[in-house]
């Protein structure tokens, strides 16, 4: 099954283009510095509403910042 995940490299890759520091970020969006370490750290399931805030900052579509990830079929 596949698994739609925020994709930590290009969160990381967008922070890095925007000379953003992850306190900034967190504050712009909401959540904490401790949330923000988190994300960058690996592909993780994320809300769709803070899907829509990180994209809305960065001015992408929701979707280009996700990563499809095979989940494996016996814990299904």
């Amino acid at each position: 099954m596949l698994t739609a995940l925020l994709d930590h490299k290009k969160l990381e890759r967008e922070m890095e283009a925007r000379a953003l520091k992850q306190e900034e970020f967190a504050e712009r969006i909401g959540i904490t510095d401790r949330h923000i370490r988190n994300l960058k750290e690996r592909d993780t399931d994320v809300s769709s509403s803070l899907l829509y805030r990180i994209s809305k900052e960065f001015g992408l579509p929701m979707e280009s910042m996700l990563v499809l990830k095979q989940g494996d079929e016996a814990e299904g």
